[in-house]
């Protein structure tokens, strides 16, 4: 009698585990659902458009010896359009037009227009993300009626929060490095060639459709 006895509890015990383990499993695999329904998911052919707004921060200008030279600049503003498609998951593609404008000592205004290609790679931590990336493209200088048009390099950080699945709200951090070239011995001679180097910080909202 005894051994039927130990045998149904040991049977009891052995089902028990095992309701206990498919119990835990498909708790498991419930949170591991609901962690998925929280991560931003994207593919090819999806789309965003954001603009950014906030201060351009004149750095300094450095010449073709290397030589520092403080660039005379005022604090000034920013602004720029950006479009991006997403290549894969974390690979977007798009372009950017932006402009800024600062004075002067004598109160003149430079203003300069980039217009560049912008490569990002997102890194996600839900609900926020770090997009890491790269703008190159043409920029138009103009201080008074002198214009000029150079390459400019755009290497920037940005932190968003996902507020739903279409906006997003952040904040970025870009460096602009726009190597101003002369060549001749004119009025304006290669000894003028100039390196600018310039950062912005900006606010954002983003649309993602």
């Amino acid at each position: 009698m005894m051994k039927v006895l130990n045998k149904k509890l040991i049977l009891l015990l052995a089902l028990s585990v095992l309701i206990s383990g498919s119990l835990f499993a498909a708790s498991d695999d419930d949170e591991e659902d609901d962690r998925d329904t929280y991560v931003e998911s994207y593919s090819l052919g999806d789309q965003m458009f954001y603009i950014n707004g906030g201060v351009f921060i004149p750095l300094f200008f450095f010449d073709k010896s290397g030589e520092v030279m403080e660039t005379n600049l005022t604090l000034g503003g920013t602004g720029s359009l950006c479009w991006q498609v997403f290549l894969s998951n974390h690979v977007s593609l798009g372009a950017e037009l932006g402009g800024m404008f600062a004075l002067s000592p004598n109160k003149r205004v430079l203003y300069m227009i980039p217009l560049t290609i912008k490569a990002s790679y997102w890194f996600r931590f839900y609900p926020f993300e770090i997009p890491i990336s790269l703008g190159l493209g043409g920029n138009l200088s103009m201080l008074d009626e002198a214009a000029h048009i150079d390459f400019i390099a755009k290497p920037s950080v940005g932190f968003y929060w996902n507020f739903n699945e279409e906006w997003a709200f952040g904040a970025n951090a870009t460096y602009w490095f726009v190597p101003q070239i002369y060549s001749g011995s004119g009025k304006v001679s290669s000894s003028h060639s100039m390196f600018g180097n310039f950062m912005d910080v900006t606010l954002s909202v983003l649309f993602r459709f």
